[in-house]
């Protein structure tokens, strides 16, 4: 039988119990909004690091000016055809190649009269600026920290590699990613990123080697195939080059380096009409890219459509005054209507902008 005291005790405890449960509860909730903190500072950190490799990757234009000074030495030829870097548009790093007959001011006759590109220009292109996108100071980044972290030491030093290639110390870069990819031998952006400092030194049988290692690794990376469609245009395999240009469309439809870089190949292969699609495409996505004109009115030109080649050397020159080359394919476009006094004028400019 239970008593009046015996009641009352259990009355006590369930008080006392009730009165702790709170304290109990606010414990557990600092206990859990501690951690909390702690996985978004730990987060916030690593989401840090990645927007900066993401930034990188489309903060390419400096870089690939300074390939067009490595590899072209601002004059070299390969078979008759100048090879020029742009940088990349939308979508990433990217390399872009443009080409045409090499000639002197002014050539007589249509195979051997217009060249494309000067090597120094750089294709116009969307660029983000690094620092917007960077929550944190990427150049001060320490390895420690990142170990700290729990990031593997493969991926502290890709991250590393990609500060000293950013910084353009290429043998420090090639050191970090090779110790990345020693510590996962299947390390497809290690050996992309490996491959872009090779092409950058002017190595582009090593850049080549690693681009296809990529493209082994994974068959998603519209870039590696890109970059090694460029090497392909380079050695004069303009056949499977479009192969590996096509290929990176198939993964990224709006990719405009490779709409570039193909409509090149094809042009040199002689196939106007598709060289043509691709730079009305290009145009489309990138509406004021002066190359993009130059480009298509260089493939109207060799399809003897004088009219339509004047019209986009002449958009060329208006988004871009002082594009010497536009001024120069413009005048040699007149001299074929017979416009002798406007393709004079035309040259005289060229020349004056440096065209050589």
């Amino acid at each position: 039988m239970i008593t009046k005291k015996t009641r009352l005790q259990f009355f006590i405890f369930c008080l006392f119990f009730i009165m702790q449960f709170p304290i109990a509860f606010s414990a557990c909730k600092k206990q859990s909004e501690i951690q909390n903190e702690a996985a978004e500072i730990h987060n916030s950190l690593l989401l840090g690091i990645s927007m900066v490799l993401s930034a990188e990757k489309i903060k390419n234009s400096a870089e690939n000016q300074l390939v067009n000074e490595v590899q072209q030495g601002g004059t070299a030829l390969l078979g008759g055809t100048a090879f020029a870097n742009g940088t990349a548009s939308g979508t990433g790093v990217y390399t872009s190649t443009s080409a045409g007959a090499a000639s002197g001011s002014s050539g007589s006759s249509r195979g051997e009269s217009l060249s494309s590109l000067s090597l120094s220009s750089i294709r116009s292109g969307r660029m983000v600026s690094i620092g917007e996108l960077n929550p944190v100071n990427y150049n001060t980044v320490d390895p420690a920290i990142l170990l700290q972290m729990g990031l593997p030491q493969y991926q502290v030093s890709f991250i590393m590699g990609e500060r000293f290639r950013n910084e353009r110390n290429y043998d420090r870069a090639l050191a970090e990613y090779n110790r990345a990819i020693a510590g996962k031998n299947d390390y497809a952006e290690a050996y992309f990123s490996r491959g872009r400092t090779y092409q950058l030194r002017g190595d582009l049988n090593r850049a080549f080697d690693d681009y296809t290692r990529t493209i082994n690794l994974t068959r998603n990376s519209a870039a590696a195939y890109n970059h090694r469609g460029f090497i392909l245009a380079r050695r004069g395999d303009h056949t499977q080059a479009i192969s590996d240009f096509t290929q990176a469309l198939a993964l990224n439809r709006d990719y405009g380096d490779a709409l570039y870089n193909r409509g090149y190949s094809y042009r040199v292969l002689g196939q106007y009409d598709r060289a043509i699609e691709d730079f009305n495409r290009l145009i489309r996505l990138e509406p004021r890219n002066a190359s993009a004109f130059n480009q298509r009115g260089t493939a109207w030109y060799y399809r003897e459509n004088d009219e339509q080649a004047i019209r986009d050397f002449s958009e060329a020159i208006r988004l871009r005054p002082n594009y010497a080359l536009a001024w120069h394919n413009r005048g040699t476009a007149y001299r074929m209507v017979g416009n002798t006094s406007a393709a004079n004028a035309d040259f005289a400019e060229a020349t004056r902008l440096g065209y050589r």
